[in-house]
């Protein structure tokens, strides 16, 4: 049901790419096998775009892991940019796991940025929304558990289950989104299971009122959280 449903037209000059178009990547994963992906924007200068065209810098990185998971690492070049140039801890983890994907990850660059914080991934600022701090948060939680799965580090599994329990226990359903960022995290464990049940219900939830331009990050994020469950990578 995914479609690209954006109301507004790019402004003079601007290029759009819809995630919609990483549905063959997607696919591609829950078949176990490589897609025939379209290409990418060879600049990397194009604004990334949910299917109701709104931005996040997520979803660029999200875009490039995708394409590197199902077998276009060339293309993701385009996409990414290198874990050090992200401003935030979640973006440098999820090109840190493309980085993965593609055989050039830097795993002590990842114990740096994972630091000493206990409980949850970074702490949280006072002066940022809770909700946005959650969503990086739970973005980030995604990005670790590909990582951790896909190079067997037992300290990243480790934090990542904490990471796990400490929004099992604190993080309020009010906080999270109906993209559900860190999913299989959450269900590998019977400790955080709830918390993944209640991402399935939003996610149901939001998709009976706002229908396929709602569903593209959703579909890709549980597309990515099902062949982590069923391969272990």
């Amino acid at each position: 049901m995914a479609v690209d449903g954006a109301t507004t037209q790019p402004r003079v000059g601007e290029q759009r790419f819809c995630l919609v178009k990483m549905m063959p990547a997607a696919s591609a994963l829950l078949d176990g096998g490589k897609a025939d992906l379209l290409e990418p924007p060879t600049d990397g200068s194009a604004s990334i775009t949910d299917g109701s065209g709104h931005r996040r810098p997520v979803y660029r990185v999200l875009a490039a892991y995708l394409h590197t998971r199902a077998g276009g690492a060339a293309q993701a070049q385009a996409l990414s940019l290198s874990p050090a140039e992200q401003p935030d801890l979640s973006l440098r983890l999820w090109a840190a796991a493309t980085a993965a994907q593609a055989g050039a990850l830097d795993p002590e660059a990842v114990d740096r940025w994972l630091g000493t914080q206990e409980g949850s991934l970074q702490p949280e600022d006072v002066d940022e929304a809770p909700d946005h701090w959650t969503y990086r948060e739970l973005a980030g939680l995604h990005a670790l558990h590909a990582l951790a799965q896909h190079t067997g580090n037992p300290r990243w599994a480790r934090r990542v289950a904490e990471a796990a329990k400490f929004h099992q226990a604190h993080t309020q359903p009010d906080y999270t989104t109906y993209q559900p960022w860190g999913l299989a995290a959450f269900l590998a464990t019977p400790e955080t299971v709830a918390f993944g049940e209640q991402q399935l219900h939003d996610v149901a939830t939001h998709l009976s009122v706002a229908g396929g331009p709602g569903a593209v990050v959703p579909a890709l994020l549980l597309a990515d959280a099902c062949a982590s469950l069923d391969t272990g990578g």
